[in-house]
């Protein structure tokens, strides 16, 4: 109930401070009996279109912004440091061992020695990253309607229809368009 009082009150400060007045108590009137039967969420919407109408805010949720152009798609190639193993092996000499005819000669033998050696090098890669839309390029998504800077579905501007019509007739430009 705080909250309607706060919306309520700040809606007729915002109406007069811009200098809408209305000539007839029976408009307010009917306004306040709207809002006494908004919902909370409502209300918060309502609240933020008219503060935030000449800002981007309403924008930051994507979930109904769409954008009319393909941005595209940037590529930018990237470097770093890479660290690998690589595993080496060599035969040398580890001594001599009797061979020949009844063993009078010798032979060399061999021993395999096997170890890992750390090795650097640098790899380029590429990162791909969507572009952002511009802002002259958002619009409301299909099935969505532009008002004051904010997307909403057809239903929920049927359901505040009285709402709306009350503020233009107030002198609040709300600026509709299809998505």
């Amino acid at each position: 109930m705080h909250l309607l009082t706060i919306i309520s009150s700040t809606i007729i400060l915002f109406l007069s401070f811009n200098g809408i007045h209305c000539n007839k108590e029976l408009d307010v009137n009917s306004l306040q009996q709207i809002i006494d039967h908004l919902t909370d969420a409502s209300k918060q919407k309502i609240f933020q279109s008219l503060f935030l109408a000449s800002s981007d805010e309403g924008r930051q949720d994507n979930s109904n912004w769409c954008c009319s152009i393909d941005p595209g798609v940037e590529a930018s190639s990237r470097t770093r440091q890479t660290t690998y193993y690589i595993q080496r092996h060599a035969r040398n000499k580890c001594g001599y061992s009797s061979c020949g005819l009844f063993g009078w000669s010798s032979c060399t033998k061999w021993c395999d020695n096997y170890w890992s050696e750390v090795q650097y090098g640098v790899e380029t890669y590429m990162v791909y990253e969507a572009r952002i839309c511009p802002a002259t390029n958002l619009v409301c998504c299909a099935g969505y309607i532009t008002v004051i800077n904010h997307c909403f579905s057809y239903q929920e501007v049927m359901n505040n229809k009285d709402v709306l019509e009350i503020l233009v007739a107030m002198g609040i430009p709300i600026n509709p368009t299809m998505g």
